[in-house]
């Protein structure tokens, strides 16, 4: 089964590398807008600010190609670690013993693997092919261009927006439907869904090589509500097709669900299927273990005089440690332009995010995560 602790550490530094990028830009803009400001109406000079902004430009995207070159090697690691850990699962173990996959299969595993990595590998090319840096570079300058030449008194509150802004939302991402994400969000959910693939088809392949006959659900605690009842349960491949379907099906020991929308193992599903044979294996999960997570979660915490179930508790945790690390990074491109006003309503949000993260904490009980509320070069300030 899919170690998600590795998984979550290899991620981890590969992703570090993309945030480098994003702070790199940022803050680079920050500059040059701190710059703008000092010029007056008679001295600005528009054609030295673009040699900059074409110097700053040359050198963000050598590095994001640097990320994108290196982030590459590390998703076929990640992918291959992914597909070692389905080898190494008990649930083959016993009978990889008495019949060993032949030379062709093997081949057959690797080259699955290979196919996924080369298919994310240009996934994350693409995505760094579609942020608009120029473009938002060059918007942000004409902005505080315009602020100046305009001979507005306050500066700073002029392009405030500008940076509260562009620290926020990041490198994004833009797509032909008008949606548009943060390049990092991006890259983190294609490398994920590629693990989750490997490791769900991946075990559903070596299962038909050894005549399994049935899927087995992973299951963890705080599963989110549609996919609860189905976790840890063991169901036949046609019942399992109706449920990845949308229809009605049941489990080998006869219970009967009703169908819901979101396939195992896609749309941000953190379950996986994986191969079971009704003759040989065992579940790993007995239905007193199934039944107490169930219990646990529903009984939940009251947070603010409304009721959480603990996956409710634990996703507006990450809510919130997602919005403190946009505010950390508008704060520190507040910082590099010089307004520390911005920079002081940033820790207003950050202080009572803080406050509200630790009282999740307090009455869910689940593990406080601070090590994802981290970003580099930000230093609090106090509030005046």
């Amino acid at each position: 089964m899919l170690n998600q602790s590795k998984l979550n550490k290899a991620l981890n530094i590969l992703l570090k590398r993309f945030e480098d990028v994003n702070r790199f830009f940022v803050l680079k803009i920050a500059d040059q807008i701190k710059k703008i400001g000092g010029l007056s109406q008679t001295n600005i000079n528009r054609l030295m600010i673009m040699a900059s902004m074409n110097a700053d430009m040359i050198a963000i995207n050598k590095q994001l190609a640097d990320a994108v070159n290196m982030g590459t090697a590390d998703i076929f690691k990640i992918y291959n670690n992914a597909m070692n850990d389905v080898y190494t699962d008990p649930a083959f173990s016993q009978v990889l013993n008495q019949t060993p996959l032949t030379a062709a299969q093997q081949g057959r595993l690797n080259q699955y693997v290979q196919s996924v990595s080369m298919q994310t590998a240009g996934t994350i090319q693409n995505l760094s092919n579609t942020t608009a840096l120029s473009k938002t570079y060059m918007e942000a300058v004409d902005k505080a261009v315009l602020a100046v030449s305009s001979g507005l008194g306050d500066y700073k509150s002029a392009t405030r927006e500008i940076v509260r802004s562009l620290g926020y939302n990041g490198m994004q991402v833009h797509y032909e439907s008008g949606y548009h994400r943060r390049l990092d969000t991006a890259v983190r959910q294609n490398i994920i869904d590629g693990a989750n693939q490997i490791a769900q088809n991946g075990s559903i392949l070596m299962g038909e090589m050894l005549g399994f006959d049935a899927y087995e659900i992973s299951a963890h605690a705080r599963s989110a509500p549609d996919h609860e009842p189905v976790q840890g349960r063991v169901f036949l491949k046609a019942d399992f097709e109706n449920m990845q379907k949308g229809l009605p099906f049941r489990d080998v020991d006869g219970h009967m669900y009703q169908p819901f929308k979101r396939p195992i193992g896609e749309w941000n599903c953190m379950h996986i299927a994986m191969s079971f044979s009704t003759k040989h294996s065992v579940r790993r999960y007995t239905d007193a273990q199934l039944a107490q997570w169930a219990a646990d979660n529903q009984k939940g915490c009251e947070i603010d005089g409304k009721h959480y179930t603990i996956y409710q508790a634990s996703q507006l945790m990450r809510k919130i440690e997602t919005e403190v690390r946009r505010q950390k990074d508008t704060a520190n491109m507040a910082r590099q332009a010089g307004d520390d006003a911005l920079r002081q309503q940033c820790q207003v949000k950050i202080n009572a995010l803080g406050a509200k993260y630790a009282q999740v904490v307090k009455e869910s009980g689940i593990a406080s995560k601070e090590d994802r509320m981290i970003v580099e070069g930000f230093r609090a300030v106090k509030v005046k």
